[in-house]
């Protein structure tokens, strides 16, 4: 397995191979952190000590194909969240079912965001952080962490790390948040921006994997669960699929 790696080298990571046959697919948490996929990516995602888990699970989302809003197309998300007084973080890892993922916001909700700071690709395969602000009413997570008396009322600032499988069949996003006052057109000073990215870029590390190097034996696969999830607003801010080619 891969050295673990600073967040800003999860950006320009050397990324994972295919799914062999031969090779269990298995997320939850393991030993190596309290979220881990042992394929499609191989991946382990370990929230920086101060933050405690909050909520696990997976959850049936039906997802936008293009830019519609009909909302078809059947779509599967493991999330971990994790939460410290005024900073949450999301690992969710989505996958598009038979559909495949348009790269980039096209279709997502943060498409109407200012986007304050981005960098990395937006290629399959590759690594994006962008940082913008979402309302409030339009974050899918917010109820599962009042359930954990973790949540605000006011915006959320969010640094956001987004890795689409060379297949695009699945979507890797990390999340980190704090609460932010401003809201549409946000004026963040530039010294409080990278104090923002420096929490950010700390908060958790990234370990990736060939497939079949995490032991799928030693995970602990989520359970159903979306409680206090928005599964609509969830979609919205997933962004848009496409038909996978030959479909």
């Amino acid at each position: 397995m891969k050295r673990v790696l600073p967040v800003l080298a999860f950006l320009i990571l050397a990324l994972p191979a295919p799914l062999s046959a031969g090779w269990s697919l298995v997320r939850g948490s393991g030993p190596l952190a309290s979220f881990e996929s042992s394929a499609r990516p191989a991946v382990a995602v370990k929230a920086s000590p101060e933050l405690r888990t909050v909520a696990q699970g997976k959850m049936t989302v039906l997802l936008h194909e293009g830019r519609s809003l009909s909302g078809e197309v059947a779509g599967t998300v493991w999330y971990c969240l994790s939460a410290r007084e005024g900073a949450q973080l999301v690992v969710a890892l989505a996958d598009a079912g038979e559909n495949e993922w348009y790269p980039g916001i096209m279709g997502s909700s943060t498409e109407a965001s200012r986007i304050l700071y981005s960098c990395g690709s937006e290629k399959p395969g590759s690594v994006t952080q962008r940082v913008f602000i979402r309302s409030i009413g339009v974050d899918p997570w917010m109820g599962a962490f009042d359930a954990d008396d973790m949540g605000w009322t006011a915006s959320v600032m969010v640094s956001q790390y987004e890795w689409l499988d060379v297949d695009d069949g699945t979507k890797l996003l990390v999340e980190y948040r704090e609460p932010c006052a401003a809201e549409l057109c946000p004026v963040i000073e530039p010294d409080k921006l990278q104090s923002f990215l420096q929490r950010a870029n700390t908060s958790f590390s990234a370990r990736f994997a060939k497939g079949g190097t995490i032991d799928a034996a030693s995970i602990a696969p989520y359970g159903w669960n979306g409680a206090g999830i928005s599964s609509r607003l969830l979609s919205d801010s997933l962004g848009a699929t496409v038909n996978s080619p030959g479909e």
